[in-house]
């Protein structure tokens, strides 16, 4: 699972979102995909590691709150479907 996963899953769901995408190598969990979005009031970010931790983080600007926080092991593997789940329905709640 990485960027191209997001791309064809979940950047179609998330219409009048920017995103922009960002890579870093050699981190505590492997090299890094990150992808930073932003609109309707939001900041997302999404990061796939190469060791198959997935990072979801979710801030409200209208609430000035992090509504969404989450790092998931590869091990909790279906549960990052259900996780994305939550991300979008939280990114397009209320626009």
């Amino acid at each position: 699972m990485g960027s191209s996963w997001f791309d064809e899953n979940v950047k179609p769901l998330l219409t009048g979102f920017s995103l922009e995408y960002s890579s870093f190598a050699d981190g505590d969990f492997g090299d890094l995909e990150r992808i930073e979005l932003e609109g309707f009031n939001k900041l997302g970010t999404v990061e796939f590691w190469s060791k198959g931790w997935v990072g979801m983080d979710i801030y409200d600007l209208a609430l000035e709150d992090q509504v969404m926080n989450m790092l998931l092991s590869p091990e909790e593997g279906e549960s990052v479907f259900q996780a994305f789940d939550r991300f979008i329905k939280i990114l397009t709640q209320d626009r």
